[in-house]
Protein backbone atom coordinates (compact mmCIF):
# COMPACT_ATOMS: atom_id res chain seq x y z
CA UNK A 1 0.00 0.00 0.00
CA UNK A 2 1.69 3.23 -1.15
CA UNK A 3 0.32 6.60 0.56
CA UNK A 4 1.08 10.06 -0.92
CA UNK A 5 0.93 13.55 0.24
CA UNK A 6 -1.17 16.27 -2.12
CA UNK A 7 2.56 17.12 -3.60
CA UNK A 8 2.29 13.23 -4.85
CA UNK A 9 5.79 12.82 -1.95
CA UNK A 10 5.64 9.38 -0.60
CA UNK A 11 4.27 9.17 2.88
CA UNK A 12 4.14 5.93 3.42
CA UNK A 13 4.48 2.39 1.63
CA UNK A 14 3.31 -0.99 3.88
CA UNK A 15 3.19 -4.64 3.05
CA UNK A 16 0.62 -6.66 3.85
CA UNK A 17 -0.20 -10.04 5.34
CA UNK A 18 -3.28 -12.20 4.90
CA UNK A 19 -4.17 -12.59 8.09
CA UNK A 20 -4.35 -8.72 8.44
CA UNK A 21 -1.22 -8.16 9.58
CA UNK A 22 1.34 -5.05 8.28
CA UNK A 23 4.92 -3.77 8.21
CA UNK A 24 5.97 -0.55 7.48
CA UNK A 25 8.89 -0.96 4.87
CA UNK A 26 9.13 3.16 4.00
CA UNK A 27 7.23 6.28 5.79
CA UNK A 28 8.61 9.76 5.46
CA UNK A 29 6.82 11.45 8.45
CA UNK A 30 7.05 9.63 11.66
CA UNK A 31 3.85 11.79 13.23
CA UNK A 32 1.99 10.68 10.33
CA UNK A 33 2.76 7.39 10.11
CA UNK A 34 2.04 6.41 13.45
CA UNK A 35 -0.92 7.95 13.54
CA UNK A 36 -1.87 6.37 10.76
CA UNK A 37 -4.83 4.02 12.85
CA UNK A 38 -6.86 2.33 9.90
CA UNK A 39 -4.57 -0.32 8.01
CA UNK A 40 -5.00 -1.85 4.58
CA UNK A 41 -7.85 -4.12 5.76
CA UNK A 42 -10.14 -0.98 7.11
CA UNK A 43 -10.07 -1.94 10.67
CA UNK A 44 -8.55 0.33 13.45
CA UNK A 45 -5.37 -1.02 14.51
CA UNK A 46 -3.93 -0.21 18.17
CA UNK A 47 -0.54 0.61 17.93
CA UNK A 48 0.82 0.51 21.55
CA UNK A 49 -0.61 -3.81 21.09
CA UNK A 50 -0.38 -4.48 17.42
CA UNK A 51 -4.16 -5.31 17.76
CA UNK A 52 -7.14 -4.74 15.15
CA UNK A 53 -10.79 -3.89 16.18
CA UNK A 54 -13.16 -5.74 14.48
CA UNK A 55 -16.12 -4.39 16.17
CA UNK A 56 -17.11 -7.45 18.76
CA UNK A 57 -13.56 -8.80 19.50
CA UNK A 58 -10.02 -7.69 18.59
CA UNK A 59 -7.47 -9.47 16.28
CA UNK A 60 -3.79 -10.28 16.68
CA UNK A 61 -2.77 -10.62 13.39
CA UNK A 62 0.68 -12.23 14.00
CA UNK A 63 -0.91 -15.09 15.87
CA UNK A 64 -4.05 -15.30 13.38
CA UNK A 65 -6.30 -15.60 16.62
CA UNK A 66 -8.81 -13.44 18.22
CA UNK A 67 -7.92 -12.60 21.70
CA UNK A 68 -11.62 -13.37 23.08
CA UNK A 69 -13.69 -16.47 22.25
CA UNK A 70 -16.51 -16.36 19.87
CA UNK A 71 -19.56 -15.20 22.06
CA UNK A 72 -21.95 -17.09 19.93
CA UNK A 73 -19.91 -20.54 20.90
CA UNK A 74 -18.83 -22.93 18.37
CA UNK A 75 -20.95 -21.95 15.30
CA UNK A 76 -18.13 -20.53 12.91
CA UNK A 77 -15.74 -23.21 14.24
CA UNK A 78 -14.94 -25.46 17.61
CA UNK A 79 -11.65 -23.38 17.96
CA UNK A 80 -13.49 -20.33 19.62
CA UNK A 81 -10.56 -17.71 18.91
CA UNK A 82 -9.63 -18.98 15.13
CA UNK A 83 -10.11 -16.46 12.51
CA UNK A 84 -11.93 -17.16 9.48
CA UNK A 85 -11.27 -20.81 10.02
CA UNK A 86 -7.53 -20.71 8.30
CA UNK A 87 -8.72 -19.64 5.68
CA UNK A 88 -7.92 -15.79 5.01
CA UNK A 89 -8.09 -16.40 0.98
CA UNK A 90 -11.09 -17.44 1.09
CA UNK A 91 -12.95 -15.79 3.71
CA UNK A 92 -13.18 -12.60 5.58
CA UNK A 93 -14.94 -11.62 9.27
CA UNK A 94 -15.66 -7.97 9.12
CA UNK A 95 -17.67 -7.75 12.30
CA UNK A 96 -15.45 -10.63 14.47
CA UNK A 97 -18.44 -12.51 14.92
CA UNK A 98 -18.92 -14.94 11.99
CA UNK A 99 -16.34 -15.92 8.27
CA UNK A 100 -18.44 -14.82 5.36
CA UNK A 101 -17.73 -15.24 1.53
CA UNK A 102 -16.23 -11.72 0.84
CA UNK A 103 -18.41 -9.92 -2.19
CA UNK A 104 -17.85 -6.77 -3.54
CA UNK A 105 -20.59 -4.73 -5.04
CA UNK A 106 -19.02 -4.47 -8.33
CA UNK A 107 -19.42 -7.29 -11.05
CA UNK A 108 -17.72 -9.53 -11.67
CA UNK A 109 -16.94 -9.60 -7.70
CA UNK A 110 -20.39 -9.44 -6.79
CA UNK A 111 -21.56 -12.46 -8.74
CA UNK A 112 -22.22 -15.77 -6.58
CA UNK A 113 -23.63 -19.15 -7.94
CA UNK A 114 -26.92 -19.35 -5.65
CA UNK A 115 -27.09 -22.78 -6.18
CA UNK A 116 -23.92 -23.80 -5.11
CA UNK A 117 -23.37 -26.07 -1.99
CA UNK A 118 -22.17 -24.08 1.26
CA UNK A 119 -20.94 -25.66 4.45
CA UNK A 120 -23.08 -24.21 7.03
CA UNK A 121 -21.02 -22.14 9.61
CA UNK A 122 -23.51 -19.58 10.30
CA UNK A 123 -26.65 -19.85 13.21
CA UNK A 124 -28.46 -18.18 16.05
CA UNK A 125 -31.68 -18.25 17.64
CA UNK A 126 -33.34 -15.19 15.61
CA UNK A 127 -33.41 -18.14 12.45
CA UNK A 128 -35.45 -20.97 11.84
CA UNK A 129 -34.09 -24.01 11.00
CA UNK A 130 -36.04 -25.38 8.72
CA UNK A 131 -34.04 -27.50 5.78
CA UNK A 132 -37.12 -28.72 4.12
CA UNK A 133 -38.26 -25.79 3.15
CA UNK A 134 -35.00 -24.57 2.92
CA UNK A 135 -33.93 -27.47 0.35
CA UNK A 136 -37.69 -27.34 -1.65
CA UNK A 137 -36.80 -23.06 -2.14
CA UNK A 138 -33.40 -24.54 -4.08
CA UNK A 139 -35.79 -26.91 -6.25
CA UNK A 140 -37.36 -23.96 -6.97
CA UNK A 141 -34.87 -21.52 -7.91
CA UNK A 142 -33.11 -24.55 -9.86
CA UNK A 143 -36.05 -24.94 -11.87
CA UNK A 144 -36.61 -21.45 -13.33
CA UNK A 145 -36.44 -21.34 -17.02
CA UNK A 146 -33.04 -20.69 -18.25
CA UNK A 147 -33.51 -17.40 -19.39
CA UNK A 148 -34.81 -15.83 -15.93
CA UNK A 149 -32.06 -17.42 -14.28
CA UNK A 150 -29.65 -15.73 -16.87
CA UNK A 151 -31.58 -12.29 -16.44
CA UNK A 152 -30.90 -12.96 -12.71
CA UNK A 153 -27.30 -14.09 -12.52
CA UNK A 154 -26.31 -11.09 -14.89
CA UNK A 155 -28.06 -8.17 -13.14
CA UNK A 156 -27.79 -9.16 -9.50
CA UNK A 157 -24.75 -7.69 -6.74
CA UNK A 158 -24.74 -8.37 -3.18
CA UNK A 159 -22.56 -6.38 -0.64
CA UNK A 160 -21.74 -7.23 3.01
CA UNK A 161 -22.96 -4.05 4.68
CA UNK A 162 -21.47 -4.90 8.21
CA UNK A 163 -19.80 -2.42 9.85
CA UNK A 164 -18.80 -1.01 13.23
CA UNK A 165 -21.68 1.12 13.45
CA UNK A 166 -24.02 -1.31 13.33
CA UNK A 167 -22.52 -3.33 16.37
CA UNK A 168 -21.07 -6.11 14.34
CA UNK A 169 -24.28 -7.35 12.79
CA UNK A 170 -23.86 -9.59 9.97
CA UNK A 171 -26.07 -7.28 7.17
CA UNK A 172 -26.33 -8.53 3.46
CA UNK A 173 -27.72 -6.50 0.56
CA UNK A 174 -28.81 -7.67 -2.94
CA UNK A 175 -29.93 -5.57 -5.68
CA UNK A 176 -31.21 -6.83 -8.77
CA UNK A 177 -31.92 -4.47 -11.60
CA UNK A 178 -32.66 -6.41 -14.57
CA UNK A 179 -33.87 -3.78 -17.53
CA UNK A 180 -36.53 -1.40 -15.92
CA UNK A 181 -37.05 -2.91 -12.70
CA UNK A 182 -35.55 -2.27 -9.46
CA UNK A 183 -34.97 -4.96 -6.33
CA UNK A 184 -33.40 -4.09 -3.81
CA UNK A 185 -33.31 -6.28 -0.31
CA UNK A 186 -31.59 -7.11 2.64
CA UNK A 187 -31.30 -9.51 5.54
CA UNK A 188 -30.24 -8.69 8.95
CA UNK A 189 -29.20 -12.57 9.85
CA UNK A 190 -28.05 -11.13 13.70
CA UNK A 191 -31.68 -10.48 14.26
CA UNK A 192 -33.31 -12.61 11.98
CA UNK A 193 -35.31 -10.30 9.57
CA UNK A 194 -35.51 -9.63 5.70
CA UNK A 195 -35.98 -6.07 4.67
CA UNK A 196 -37.63 -5.14 1.55
CA UNK A 197 -36.15 -1.52 0.53
CA UNK A 198 -37.47 -1.29 -3.12
CA UNK A 199 -39.34 -3.72 -5.39
CA UNK A 200 -40.55 -1.30 -8.23
CA UNK A 201 -41.70 -2.70 -11.82
CA UNK A 202 -41.67 -0.43 -14.66
CA UNK A 203 -44.92 1.61 -14.97
CA UNK A 204 -44.96 0.19 -18.77
CA UNK A 205 -45.74 -3.48 -18.83
CA UNK A 206 -43.87 -3.34 -22.20
CA UNK A 207 -40.94 -2.50 -20.75
CA UNK A 208 -41.23 -5.51 -17.85
CA UNK A 209 -38.32 -7.75 -17.31
CA UNK A 210 -41.15 -10.58 -16.66
CA UNK A 211 -39.22 -11.93 -13.28
CA UNK A 212 -41.73 -11.03 -10.35
CA UNK A 213 -40.98 -10.41 -6.91
CA UNK A 214 -41.24 -13.59 -5.30
CA UNK A 215 -38.81 -15.07 -8.18
CA UNK A 216 -36.58 -11.67 -7.70
CA UNK A 217 -36.60 -12.56 -3.37
CA UNK A 218 -36.13 -16.25 -3.76
CA UNK A 219 -33.15 -15.77 -5.31
CA UNK A 220 -32.13 -13.11 -3.42
CA UNK A 221 -31.89 -15.35 -0.50
CA UNK A 222 -30.55 -17.85 -1.31
CA UNK A 223 -27.69 -15.99 -2.23
CA UNK A 224 -27.24 -13.74 0.86
CA UNK A 225 -27.53 -16.90 3.22
CA UNK A 226 -24.75 -19.22 0.72
CA UNK A 227 -22.46 -15.63 1.13
CA UNK A 228 -23.35 -15.79 5.18
CA UNK A 229 -23.21 -19.77 5.42
CA UNK A 230 -26.69 -19.64 6.85
CA UNK A 231 -27.59 -22.99 5.16
CA UNK A 232 -31.36 -24.18 5.83
CA UNK A 233 -32.01 -21.34 7.98
CA UNK A 234 -34.86 -19.01 7.25
CA UNK A 235 -35.95 -15.61 8.67
CA UNK A 236 -38.44 -15.27 11.93
CA UNK A 237 -39.54 -11.70 11.01
CA UNK A 238 -39.70 -9.50 7.22
CA UNK A 239 -40.02 -5.85 7.12
CA UNK A 240 -41.99 -3.73 4.37
CA UNK A 241 -39.88 -0.61 4.32
CA UNK A 242 -40.99 2.69 3.16
CA UNK A 243 -44.34 1.45 1.91
CA UNK A 244 -45.57 3.55 -1.39
CA UNK A 245 -47.94 1.40 -2.23
CA UNK A 246 -51.29 3.03 -3.03
CA UNK A 247 -53.77 0.14 -1.62
CA UNK A 248 -51.53 -0.75 1.34
CA UNK A 249 -51.28 3.28 2.28
CA UNK A 250 -54.78 2.71 2.25
CA UNK A 251 -54.99 -0.36 4.56
CA UNK A 252 -52.78 1.61 6.99
CA UNK A 253 -54.83 4.78 7.08
CA UNK A 254 -57.90 2.62 8.12
CA UNK A 255 -55.86 1.38 10.67
CA UNK A 256 -54.47 4.74 11.89
CA UNK A 257 -58.13 5.97 11.91
CA UNK A 258 -60.18 2.90 13.39
CA UNK A 259 -57.56 0.57 15.49
CA UNK A 260 -59.51 -2.60 14.31
CA UNK A 261 -56.41 -5.10 14.62
CA UNK A 262 -58.36 -7.74 12.87
CA UNK A 263 -59.06 -5.73 10.24
CA UNK A 264 -55.59 -4.01 9.88
CA UNK A 265 -54.38 -8.25 9.54
CA UNK A 266 -57.07 -8.89 7.12
CA UNK A 267 -56.91 -6.13 4.64
CA UNK A 268 -53.06 -6.04 4.26
CA UNK A 269 -52.47 -9.86 3.74
CA UNK A 270 -56.14 -10.36 1.51
CA UNK A 271 -56.82 -6.83 0.14
CA UNK A 272 -53.42 -5.05 -0.05
CA UNK A 273 -51.02 -5.50 -3.24
CA UNK A 274 -48.12 -5.14 -0.38
CA UNK A 275 -49.70 -7.95 1.99
CA UNK A 276 -50.47 -9.94 -1.35
CA UNK A 277 -46.93 -9.98 -2.60
CA UNK A 278 -45.75 -10.63 0.87
CA UNK A 279 -48.26 -13.86 1.01
CA UNK A 280 -46.87 -15.49 -2.28
CA UNK A 281 -43.03 -14.87 -0.61
CA UNK A 282 -44.15 -16.41 2.54
CA UNK A 283 -46.22 -19.29 1.17
CA UNK A 284 -42.69 -20.49 -1.22
CA UNK A 285 -40.45 -20.26 2.03
CA UNK A 286 -43.22 -22.40 4.18
CA UNK A 287 -43.72 -19.68 6.70
CA UNK A 288 -47.19 -18.50 8.38
CA UNK A 289 -47.78 -14.85 9.17
CA UNK A 290 -48.82 -15.65 12.43
CA UNK A 291 -48.80 -11.56 13.37
CA UNK A 292 -48.39 -7.88 11.53
CA UNK A 293 -47.07 -4.56 13.37
CA UNK A 294 -47.49 -1.25 11.86
CA UNK A 295 -44.30 0.87 13.46
CA UNK A 296 -44.96 3.52 15.01
CA UNK A 297 -42.75 5.89 13.08
CA UNK A 298 -43.44 5.82 9.12
CA UNK A 299 -45.18 3.68 6.75
CA UNK A 300 -43.48 0.44 7.57
CA UNK A 301 -45.02 -2.78 8.49
CA UNK A 302 -43.57 -6.02 10.33
CA UNK A 303 -44.30 -9.53 9.72
CA UNK A 304 -44.22 -11.97 12.54
CA UNK A 305 -43.96 -15.40 10.84
CA UNK A 306 -43.81 -19.49 12.01
CA UNK A 307 -42.67 -22.31 10.10
CA UNK A 308 -45.39 -24.65 8.57
CA UNK A 309 -45.17 -27.85 8.19
CA UNK A 310 -46.59 -29.87 5.76
CA UNK A 311 -44.88 -27.21 3.30
CA UNK A 312 -47.30 -25.02 2.08
CA UNK A 313 -47.65 -25.14 -1.51
CA UNK A 314 -45.74 -22.66 -3.40
CA UNK A 315 -48.47 -22.42 -6.13
CA UNK A 316 -51.30 -21.91 -2.97
CA UNK A 317 -54.34 -19.66 -4.55
CA UNK A 318 -54.59 -16.53 -2.33
CA UNK A 319 -57.82 -15.24 -1.10
CA UNK A 320 -59.89 -12.86 -2.90
CA UNK A 321 -60.04 -9.18 -2.13
CA UNK A 322 -62.54 -8.01 -0.30
CA UNK A 323 -64.18 -5.01 0.93
CA UNK A 324 -61.51 -3.08 3.17
CA UNK A 325 -64.40 -1.74 5.35
CA UNK A 326 -65.79 -5.00 6.22
CA UNK A 327 -66.37 -4.86 10.08
CA UNK A 328 -64.03 -7.45 11.66
CA UNK A 329 -65.35 -7.87 15.99
CA UNK A 330 -62.27 -7.48 17.82
CA UNK A 331 -62.71 -10.66 19.96
CA UNK A 332 -63.04 -12.54 16.31
CA UNK A 333 -59.64 -12.15 15.11
CA UNK A 334 -58.06 -15.02 13.73
CA UNK A 335 -60.34 -17.68 13.63
CA UNK A 336 -62.92 -14.91 11.20
CA UNK A 337 -59.78 -14.94 9.37
CA UNK A 338 -59.40 -18.59 8.66
CA UNK A 339 -63.13 -18.75 8.21
CA UNK A 340 -62.80 -16.14 5.40
CA UNK A 341 -60.20 -17.68 3.79
CA UNK A 342 -60.69 -21.28 3.91
CA UNK A 343 -57.37 -22.99 3.42
CA UNK A 344 -55.65 -20.28 2.63
CA UNK A 345 -52.20 -19.88 4.50
CA UNK A 346 -53.05 -16.35 6.47
CA UNK A 347 -54.53 -17.55 9.06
Amino acid sequence: TLELDDKAQTLSYEHYYPYGGTAMIAGKDKTQVQQKRYRYTGKERDDSSGLSYYGARYLAPWLTRWISPDSAGAVDDLNLYVYVGNNPLKYTDPTGYVKVIPVDMRPPYGEIDVLSPIEGTYQNNNLFYFPEAYERLENIVRAYPADKLNLLNANTEFLIKSEESSNGALIIQAYSHPPYDIFRNTMHFSRGELVFTANLKSKRPVYRSGLNATEVTSYQYLGMTKIAGALNMLPKKILRQNITNHSTNEVIKIYQTDKNYPRFYNNFLRNSDNGRSSLRITNTFSLEVTSIKLKSIGNDIRLHLKPKMPLISADEPLPPRGDMHEYFAPASRLSRIRQQTCHCTIS
